[in-house]
């Protein structure tokens, strides 16, 4: 039964070792643009500004006039069966018409309203680019966290892998000494249990590497979630000092929803303006041109006469052409609707007042987020440098037992404790220095930074 399981975990090495060849190579860059590229978020939002840019235009705030062209085409049949007075026509009539007409209508004054529609459009279209750059910068921070996510997972593996093959060359060399009388069985049974433990241990970790692959593909809008990757960017990280005044400078310039809150408090203001324009009066211009042609068929139709007889209507039909031409002015002023106009405006500055109080939520909020991420970054910064002398004396402190141990010193308990104490010591290094990774990627993000920083590159 061990040596199936022995064989299954060699399998398991070549299948992975094969696997490895002809994989794609993907670096954090790499990654980063093709979730740009695919994003459906961001494509959604990407549209969305499409749609803010057609919108903000001087037609769209009404400054043009409007221009119809209309066509009406009128047929009826009048058949006067009995008429109430003797001279009036008898029979049928046929008529026909056709009106072609152009209207033009302009509104050429309405309390500034047209030019604080126009900039209303303007900043409800730098709001639009406000909310692609927010999915932008959420999604960078995904797909960093996620990339070296997978890295986490990949030289975690590595370490399993290492404490795999030393508990694998201890089996062997045990083995070698029982085999020659030199090793007692239960040092064998010991070392054989060791070294399926760290085969678990590794295949365990296997599955955490795979999960991690699937969780970046989803990231990427990957179809294929199982598409697995050389990762070419190690689990790396340049230590740098904050100040907290720099930092709280930045984040209130440059943070992506800050910007955004300040845009909504604009538009508020344009809505405010565009309220009390209500109370100017408004002055507008039509002007237009009909032509209409008409023509009565009149040969069915008879004319009675004082003495009763009827006389036929002519054979031919009756055309008629009017041409209409016309401008108009009209001027037009609220002189009272119920206080609409009033109430109008007072909801918009109430509304304004809930959005400052929003803002300054959303201030407050920031200000405590940048606070816990400078914290978390300078107490995750001293446990990763804590974490890698601890590793460094851990890895010499295994090849000092490791030549102990081959010579007989110590035994194989207290060389398994070493051994557990590297592996313990380099998965905590690991660990702290991602955590090192997220909080330096909070505070970028926070600060406004993160667009700028992995866009440009």
């Amino acid at each position: 039964m061990k040596y199936n399981y022995l064989i299954l975990i060699l399998f398991m090495f070549l299948a992975a070792s094969l696997k490895a060849v002809g994989q794609q190579e993907l670096s954090l860059s790499e990654a980063i643009q093709l979730g740009l590229e695919r994003n459906y978020d961001i494509n959604i939002e990407k549209k969305n500004v499409e749609i803010a840019e057609n919108n903000n235009s001087w037609g769209q705030a009404g400054r043009y006039p409007t221009i119809t062209l209309n066509l009406n085409q009128n047929n009826s049949l009048t058949d006067n069966v009995k008429t109430a007075s003797p001279f009036q026509l008898q029979d049928q009539t046929i008529s026909n018409s056709l009106n072609p007409s152009v209207n033009l209508d302009w509104t050429l004054f309405n309390g500034f309203k047209i030019n604080m529609s126009k900039h209303r459009l303007e900043q409800l279209q730098a709001q639009s680019k406000g909310n692609a750059e927010i999915v932008i910068a959420n999604a960078i921070q995904s797909i960093i966290l996620g990339y070296y996510k997978a890295v986490l997972e990949k030289e975690r593996l590595e370490e399993f892998q290492k404490q795999l093959h030393l508990s694998r060359d201890k089996y062997e060399y045990t083995k070698i000494k029982s085999d020659i009388g030199s090793a007692v069985s239960t040092d064998l049974l010991l070392e054989e249990t060791n070294y399926l433990t760290d085969s678990t241990n590794f295949i365990n970790q296997e599955l955490n590497y795979r999960n991690a692959i699937r969780d970046l593909n989803v990231l990427l809008a990957e179809q294929d979630v199982d598409k697995t990757y050389v990762l070419t960017d190690e689990l790396e990280v340049e230590i740098q000092t904050y100040e907290m005044a720099d930092l709280m400078s930045k984040l209130n310039a440059q943070n992506v929803d800050l910007k955004k809150q300040y845009i909504a408090q604009r538009i508020l203001d344009y809505d405010v303006a565009i309220s009390r324009a209500d109370k100017y009066p408004r002055l507008s211009f039509s002007a237009g041109y009909s032509h209409n042609r008409s023509r009565v068929d009149l040969s069915n139709a008879t004319f009675p006469s004082s003495d009763g007889t009827s006389t036929p209507g002519p054979s031919d039909p009756l055309n008629a052409i009017t041409d209409t031409y016309f401008g108009n002015f009209t001027l037009s002023f609220t002189l009272f609707n119920g206080g609409k106009i009033n109430r109008a405006i007072e909801n918009t500055l109430i509304t304004e007042d809930i959005e400052n109080i929003r803002t300054e939520r959303l201030q407050n909020t920031l200000y405590r987020d940048l606070a816990k991420a400078h914290d978390e970054y300078e107490i995750r910064t001293r446990l990763y440098r804590i974490s890698d002398r601890r590793m460094q004396a851990t890895e010499k402190n295994l090849q000092i037992s490791e030549e102990k141990f081959k010579n007989g010193t110590i035994n194989s308990f207290d060389y398994r404790t070493v051994q557990n104490d590297n592996l313990t010591a380099a998965i905590q290094e690991l660990q702290s220095l991602y955590n090192v990774i997220d909080s330096k990627v909070s505070l970028m993000r926070l600060t406004g930074g993160i667009i700028e920083t992995y866009l440009s590159e």
